[in-house]
């Protein structure tokens, strides 16, 4: 690729007065601007946007990183942010770190000094890891519950669902059905989101006077997989539960799969819940009752908090977003008997 010193030489001008014709930032008469121009053509010249803006400290470039852009809540979260900042001229990278600590380092690392912005739901990293690589000219916007046990970020904004309160709404509604023997199908262990979601769980069952029994929770991962195996070795129990509520949808997806290859009708002999309602849980057979809380509110509310802390807003904002249950075909009574 053509460099300015290249278009200088051809052009029998000094690199600053390429510069200059390049940014507009000085005069320069008509007879070098056109040799300069005949020079940039010729030599297929593109000037480098990024370094450009790194001399104005103003990078045209944010990041966005996330566990797993392949899951669909994800990149329906990676969406909505694109088209928000791309509405305000700025380009984003996404990020995937499969739940990494050293991914999640390493991005930050790679990232430090080429962004202006930073969108991040991380599993692991902590102020300690972030602080050293995004200085003070870097907006950071933290999505989803604080990493590590940490409460909330101390000075950059933050956005997430009420992972808690929608575990809870998703129990209750098994327990108002009718259903005591209700089991749990986690996502990755030690993850914020997941704890909270399993603290949810827990307190539905215990403000309704049921006992937790603990092999009735089943660790796993935000996965189809996690979900057919989890429900593989809850209904091989003696006496398996009545119904499931899985950490999300992906999960109950995988739970729907292995209870109807085992043989089990749903809703009739296992009822099922999920937790985000990406758009596979109504196309779902039968379609998944869930807990919405939508990605693409969360990208856009993210990625709008980004912008205005951009435009010079300085106070941190922390926003919980609102949840909602959705009620459709997985769910029911259970039958008088458990089981198939």
């Amino acid at each position: 690729m053509a460099t300015i010193r290249d278009v200088a030489r051809l052009a029998g001008v000094s690199v600053a007065t390429v510069s200059h014709v390049v940014n507009g930032t000085h005069y320069v008469s008509p007879e070098l601007r056109q040799r300069v121009l005949e020079a940039i053509e010729a030599l297929n010249y593109r000037p480098n946007r990024l370094a450009r803006a790194l001399s104005r400290k103003a990078v045209p470039l944010l990041a966005l990183v996330v566990p797993d852009i392949s899951n669909p809540y994800w990149s329906c979260v990676a969406r909505a942010v694109q088209d928000v900042v791309d509405r305000n001229g700025y380009s984003v990278i996404v990020c995937s770190t499969d739940g990494l600590l050293q991914r999640e380092v390493r991005f930050l690392q790679s990232l430090s000094g080429w962004i202006s912005g930073l969108i991040l739901h991380a599993y692991h990293v902590t102020h300690e890891h972030i602080d050293p690589y995004m200085g003070e000219g870097v907006a950071v916007v933290i999505i989803g519950d604080f990493m590590a046990g940490h409460d909330q970020p101390r000075t950059w904004d933050h956005v997430r669902g009420d992972n808690e309160g929608g575990a809870q709404a998703a129990v209750e509604h098994l327990i108002s059905l009718g259903h005591r023997r209700i089991a749990f199908i986690q996502g990755p262990a030690g993850t914020p989101s997941s704890t909270r979601r399993l603290t949810g769980f827990r307190r539905a069952l215990e403000r309704a006077g049921l006992p937790v029994l603990e092999e009735l929770v089943v660790p796993g991962s935000y996965t189809r997989e996690a979900g057919r195996a989890g429900t593989e070795r809850l209904l091989a129990m003696p006496e398996p539960p009545t119904a499931v509520f899985c950490a999300n949808d992906l999960i109950a997806l995988g739970a729907l799969e292995a209870a109807q290859q085992l043989g089990w009708q749903v809703p009739r002999d296992l009822s099922i819940v999920g937790f985000d309602d990406i758009d596979e849980a109504a196309r779902a057979r039968p379609p998944l009752t869930t807990i919405r809380q939508p990605p693409q509110h969360l990208g856009a509310v993210a990625a709008e908090l980004l912008m205005e802390r951009l435009s010079g807003r300085v106070e941190p904002r922390h926003t919980v977003l609102e949840f909602s249950l959705v009620v459709r075909e997985s769910t029911a009574p259970p039958k008088p008997t458990a089981g198939r």
